[in-house]
């Protein structure tokens, strides 16, 4: 039996007997969508599973971040008060600043070529 006769055949059959059938087929489609879509579901949870443990890896490496962050603080405050300390320490010991570049401009210039 090929297609075309199963359809004749059912075009030929009352209403109610054509409705049930068009309801078995909807039946049928949706329990196929569900299936797909439990089965998918799966796949997803087992994915997401080995992405938490990648985002737990970033987040151990976040709180390590934030645990450092306070000696990062104290290690740079203490060099910028090394740095105020030993100006004060120049200025107190009365040294002179040393020359910076740029001070003598007219001493530095180039001759001009005539």
């Amino acid at each position: 039996m090929n297609l075309v006769d199963f359809l004749e055949k059912l075009q030929k059959k009352p209403r109610y007997v054509k409705i049930q059938i068009m309801w078995v087929g909807v039946i049928v489609c949706m329990v196929l969508i569900f299936a797909f879509w439990i089965w998918s579901l799966n796949v997803l949870v087992s994915q997401s599973k080995k992405e938490k443990s990648n985002d737990e890896k970033i987040t151990q490496s976040l709180e390590q971040i934030r645990k450092d962050v306070p000696t990062l603080w104290q290690s740079l405050g203490a060099g910028i008060s090394n740095v105020f300390d030993s100006v004060k320490e120049g200025i107190q010991a009365g040294e002179e600043p040393t020359e910076r570049p740029g001070d003598n401009l007219l001493e530095e210039k180039l001759p001009i070529e005539e």
